[in-house]
């Protein structure tokens, strides 16, 4: 029998122990979510917000006047009906840590559920642990969104328009993140990071934070230059200049799924880099570029030859502005990647907006 507790009724031990059941099911839940996220897919944005949200579980007091110590005395291991329970047999497919983590996200919010319904009998704050039952939710559609962009690379390669590349020389570090997420909403469909300045631990660390951004707002991630760092990041390419490594020595690194880019001065890399096995090209610089490294300048002629020399998707760059994209667009171009005419701007995203307008 439930005993009185002020206005409500003090839960008896079943209640007890159906809140404390579900309590570590939805932890246990967390836990492994945040942990994959944490060591298999190298997403610590997901992995600080789920540690968050466990220990925001742990501290909602489970009803008016009760404590864990009240859940712990009601516990009954050896009384559980259900601790005999069968379950499937493991299969003998490897484990796919992915799938591992949708699940126990799952299972976590349908513990919560039972919290709230609980916790709605016994005086608790079924309001605060409906909003937590939220926070799941969306955590597991953004590491949908992670998977969603793995799986369509190609896809997405194809779409975009607008490469933007990502340096803090041009926008502040504290800041880039943010940029490069609106830039994403205003129709930027690959982002590169491109540091040069950077250690490696530094390095690392920024994209693996660009590439959540990225991969929440369905663009692609490609690193510069780096083979590794796209392989430590999960980046979904990377991007090689003609004096970066020979495009078969990066794609042992990086393996078959990866996106490899080449940077292009002339038809004839182009068609070699095409020979060679590469994804996209760059191809410029088109215009004239304060960017040291840039290379020969290719002009709009030399663009509108590697269009109709090779069949891969390019990316015009170099000088590209809102005045003389549509240049490009009349030498049948339908891809560019910026820099300094985006990031450099008053409205990075009106800019992007503006950029992709001319191309679609």
């Amino acid at each position: 029998m439930a005993e009185k507790n002020g206005t409500h009724e003090r839960p008896d031990g079943a209640s007890l122990r159906l809140y404390d059941a579900n309590l570590n099911r939805a932890s246990e839940g967390l836990r492994v979510a945040e942990d994959v996220c944490r060591f298999h897919l190298d997403l610590p944005g997901l992995a600080a917000e789920l540690k968050e949200l466990r220990h925001q579980l742990l501290s909602v007091p489970p009803g008016a006047g009760l404590s864990r110590e009240d859940l712990l005395r009601a516990r009954d291991i050896e009384g559980d009906v259900g601790r005999d329970s069968a379950t499937p047999e493991s299969s003998s497919e490897p484990v796919d840590l992915t799938e591992t983590a949708y699940r126990n996200l799952r299972r976590g919010a349908e513990a919560i559920r039972v919290l709230e319904e609980v916790s709605r009998s016994q005086g608790g704050a079924p309001g605060v642990l409906q909003e937590l039952r939220y926070r799941v939710y969306s955590i597991e559609k953004a590491m949908l969104s992670l998977v969603d962009v793995t799986a369509r690379r190609g896809e997405l390669l194809e779409a975009a328009r607008v490469c933007l590349l990502a340096t803090a020389e041009t926008c502040p570090g504290d800041k880039l993140a943010a940029v490069v997420r609106s830039c994403i909403d205003a129709g930027a469909g690959m982002i590169q990071l491109r540091e040069k300045n950077l250690d490696d631990s530094e390095l690392l660390e920024r994209a693996r934070a660009l590439r959540e951004v990225c991969s929440a707002g369905g663009a692609l991630f490609v690193v510069n230059d780096r083979p590794d760092i796209a392989l430590l990041s999960h980046a979904d390419g990377v991007h090689l200049g003609q004096e970066d490594l020979p495009l078969s020595q990066a794609r042992r690194i990086v393996g078959d799924n990866v996106l490899i880019g080449r940077s292009t001065h002339s038809l004839e890399q182009a068609r070699e880099a095409a020979r060679e096995g590469a994804d996209y090209l760059g191809a410029g610089p088109v215009f004239e570029t304060s960017t040291k490294d840039a290379g020969p300048l290719l002009g709009v002629d030399g663009l509108g030859a590697i269009l109709e020399g090779v069949s891969l998707p390019v990316f015009a760059i170099g000088g590209l502005t809102g005045s003389n994209v549509s240049l490009v667009r009349e030498v049948g171009g339908e891809r560019i990647a910026v820099c300094s005419a985006v990031l450099g701007s008053p409205s990075p995203e009106k800019t992007v907006g503006g950029l992709c307008s001319v191309l679609a």
